[in-house]
């Protein structure tokens, strides 16, 4: 046994660390065996249409072709989705967006498969495509064309707002974001020797996938096991199915191994996206800037299936009065059914999209009031027992004055005068600054909690089991350091299995949940073990399955409130170059509040990955869709930020208040350092040029033509 020192608290190094730098660890798209079909997807080419006829004549003709399945040779649910069974695993009679499934081709070669893909016939009879927003006079995709919609706040609005002395409006929009992870998806499906039909996926809740493939087979949950290993990131874009289905139906059909990889632009193309958003806030306060009235509009366009769109519609509700007290509020939310791609869940689900709209609109009253980014949020931020914007109470108090204070005597604020003016010819430089809260766990009536188990083998190490996959967050490791906090062992003493659906379910890698959640059913398992060890001879195997569910506050909805939030505290420096348009970061300093920090280097870790997909959202990428059809479907053309983008120097500073709703005191931090970034970089823009922009992400067109109309 290792030398036993404080696990918790310490930045150690990874467990799986050396493995993925030295290419040893096997990523669901490595899984290649000499024998193993391959796997292609024959998709729609077009966004709305009936599908009159399929021939798959000449692909089954084509040398080293095996099988061309079709949505007939699915034996049990031909339909899937994880808050509603919407979506066909392969099309019946219709697609209702570029990319749907209509059938699987199983070949011997990559080649094979391609030239399959390519040969099968598809007659289709086009039906008019709904945009967002939708036109009029067109038949809605489903039921009245809404795919779910919140209406919510508390007051008179119009009475508070005809008090007020200081207005301000903002209307804008937000991007289709790509996921953009380092692995498409990808996977393997291969009979196991006790014949077991076994899936390895780059997937985020094994549990899940495992449902979804046995009602599709029709199958006993004893003769399907889903493996989520560590994949090369998802970021909630691998929360749907994806590559599941097509690989156990191949292994089921054939009765031999298979693979599939997406291809960069088929992931591109056909995938998730992030919500694209219609955003409209008009906000009222007094003279002294203390905030009166919001009435917050939103549009969102879910593609053409329900997906995750009730949670990111609930999220934007929950966050889009952002963590300040108003008299009076009226949000109303709406998500609409297109033929675009499909929206779904990504990092920080809901609330980029809104924190950047009332995080602006602050600045503007603090601008009217003659307040100072920091005064302004400090004289309006909410206390414990307030109405949060939706019109439930704060179950906690925000513990975002500190921050705030913390932050206006850092280094950036201190000295952004002499910043601004050291800079160059036709340059423009600005400092701002951003304030969120941000939920973490699954909400009120949302969280079944998680169960975990944890064994001490006749060798004296530990194993600990559980469904929850670690998708590159680090969350593997941080379990393993809490198990052996409570054990009174070194973490390196405690072996794990993580997602796989033949151990305990304890829920999926999304939310911010899994340290909260997976985090204290771990504690509480090892130390019940730990008592059990303490009564046995040294060699006894001991086992121990606990479960464990977070306290929640009073449901508002279902998945509303959260008992409580993550705080941030951003100020950003940045260079405008007046000829070119081009905006630049130059430094960021962030003030965190982490409750109890297990691993505080993976915590400035997430932040600091988080800024670089928030920047993508502020500055750099846009899905552009033509009739339906991704236009810029590969890494040329759909632009994310690189190491040359993101700051060179960014600060990230934690505060550990633990939090009081569970026993570990954790906080989950795997998103909060997303939102907070285009309401910094819209903030700082304004700050550097006077410019306020109606359209996510920024680019240097759009502050050309800005410039030049202020001129």
């Amino acid at each position: 046994m290792s030398v036993v020192k404080k696990q918790i608290g310490v930045s150690r190094l990874k467990y799986d660390a050396l493995g993925k730098a030295s290419g040893e660890h096997t990523f669901p798209s490595d899984m290649i065996e000499s024998d193993m079909l391959q796997v292609k997807l024959v998709r729609s080419t077009r966004a709305h249409a009936d599908v009159v006829s399929i021939d798959t004549a000449k692909a089954k003709a084509i040398p080293g072709v095996v099988g061309v399945y079709l949505a007939v040779d699915i034996p049990g649910s031909k339909k899937f989705g994880v808050l509603a069974p919407d979506q066909y695993h392969l099309c019946v009679d219709r697609v209702r967006y570029v990319g749907e499934p209509i059938a699987v081709i199983a070949a011997e070669t990559l080649d094979a498969a391609r030239k399959a893909v390519a040969a099968v016939q598809v007659e289709y009879r086009d039906l008019p495509r709904i945009d967002f927003p939708p036109q009029e006079g067109l038949e809605p995709l489903h039921g009245n064309g809404i795919a779910h919609e919140i209406s919510m706040g508390f007051g008179d609005v119009e009475q508070e707002s005809a008090k007020a002395a200081l207005h301000t409006e903002l209307r804008y929009s937000t991007p289709r974001q790509e996921h953009a992870f380092l692995e498409t998806e990808a996977g393997a499906a291969w009979y196991a020797d006790d014949g077991v039909l076994t899936l390895s996926v780059g997937g985020q809740a094994p549990h899940y996938d495992h449902r979804m493939v046995i009602e599709a087979l029709a199958l006993e949950p004893g003769k399907v096991r889903v493996l989520n290993p560590m994949s090369g990131g998802a970021f909630g874009g691998k929360e749907d199915l994806n590559v599941q289905l097509p690989l156990a139906l191949v292994t089921y059909k054939t009765k031999r191994p298979c693979r599939l990889f997406y291809d960069r632009d088929e992931s591109i193309s056909s995938s998730v996206k992030r919500h694209a958003f219609d955003a409209s806030y008009k906000v009222s306060a007094t003279a002294d800037g203390r905030l009166l009235s919001a009435n917050i509009t939103l549009l969102a366009d879910a593609g053409p299936y329900v997906n995750y769109t009730p949670v990111v519609i609930s999220q934007s509700v929950e966050h889009g009065a952002g963590p300040y007290r108003f008299s009076a509020i009226s949000i109303d939310a709406k998500a609409l059914f297109t033929n675009n791609s499909m929206g779904s869940a990504f990092r920080g689900v809901g609330a980029p999209q809104v924190l950047a709209g009332v995080e602006q609109v602050i600045d503007d009253i603090g601008h009217q009031a003659g307040l100072s980014p920091f005064e302004v949020r400090r004289r309006n931020l909410l206390r414990k027992g307030d109405k949060a914007g939706p019109g439930y109470p704060m179950a906690e108090e925000p513990l975002l004055a500190g921050l705030l204070d913390e932050a206006e005597q850092g280094k950036l604020w201190q000295t952004r005068d002499a910043f601004k003016q050291g800079a160059p010819a036709y340059t423009a430089r600005g400092v701002g600054v951003a304030s969120v809260f941000y939920s973490f766990g699954l909400g009120s009536g949302a969280e079944a909690g998680a169960s975990v188990r944890l064994s001490r083998q006749s060798s004296g190490r530990y194993l600990l089991e559980l469904g929850t996959p670690d998708v590159g967050n680090g969350n593997a490791t941080s379990f393993k350091m809490i198990a052996a906090e409570f054990l009174g062992c070194d973490a390196d003493d405690v072996d794990t299995i993580v997602g796989d659906s033949q151990g305990p379910s304890s829920g999926g890698t999304h939310g911010s949940r899994t340290t909260y959640v997976v985090g204290n059913a771990v504690a509480q398992a090892a130390q019940e073990l730990k008592q059990k060890v303490a009564q046995a001879p040294a060699s006894t195997e001991l086992s121990v399955d606990t479960s464990f569910v977070p306290e929640q506050a009073e449901q508002f909805i279902f998945g509303m409130p959260h008992i409580a939030y993550n705080y941030i505290v951003q100020v950003m420096a940045m260079e405008v170059d007046l000829l070119t348009g081009i905006a630049t970061v130059i430094e960021v300093e962030n003030y965190i509040e982490t409750g109890r920090a297990i691993h505080p280097q993976n915590i400035e870790g997430q932040i600091e990955g988080a800024f670089a997909q928030g920047l993508g959202f502020a500055l750099y990428e846009d899905l552009v869709l033509h009739e339906g059809t991704v236009k810029n479907a590969s890494f040329t053309n759909y632009v994310i930020p690189t190491v040359r983008d993101v700051p060179p120097k960014m600060t990230t500073r934690l505060f550990e208040h633990p939090d009081l709703t569970n026993p570990l005191g954790v906080r989950g931090l795997g998103e909060i350092g997303l939102p907070v970034v285009p309401a910094s970089v819209a903030n700082t823009l304004f700050d550097a040029i006077g410019c306020r922009f109606n359209k996510f992400p920024i680019l240097p067109e759009h502050i050309s033509a800005a410039l030049k109309a202020k001129e």
